[in-house]
């Protein structure tokens, strides 16, 4: 099993009243054991929330979360 998640997140750019994306690839490990399943649910957002990048964890919430294949990149 791949330990790594792979993650399409629309964050809700507030300021600017649209809406932001931003790939994320995250190791299992680093998120509550439900949330590779779960990933809408209050508490896998708020533990995807806080590893995105600060510039787009300071933009506003995780509106959807989508779960995808790959993205081109590994990640130690």
């Amino acid at each position: 099993m791949d330990d790594v998640l792979y993650f399409l997140i629309t964050v809700l750019y507030e300021e600017h009243g649209t809406i932001l994306k931003c790939a994320l690839a995250v190791s299992r490990n680093k998120l509550p054991e439900e949330a590779a399943e779960y990933f809408m649910e209050p508490e896998s957002r708020k533990a995807l929330h806080a590893l995105l990048p600060l510039h787009v964890r300071s933009c506003g919430p995780i509106v959807d979360v989508e779960s995808i294949f790959w993205m081109g990149i590994n990640i130690s």
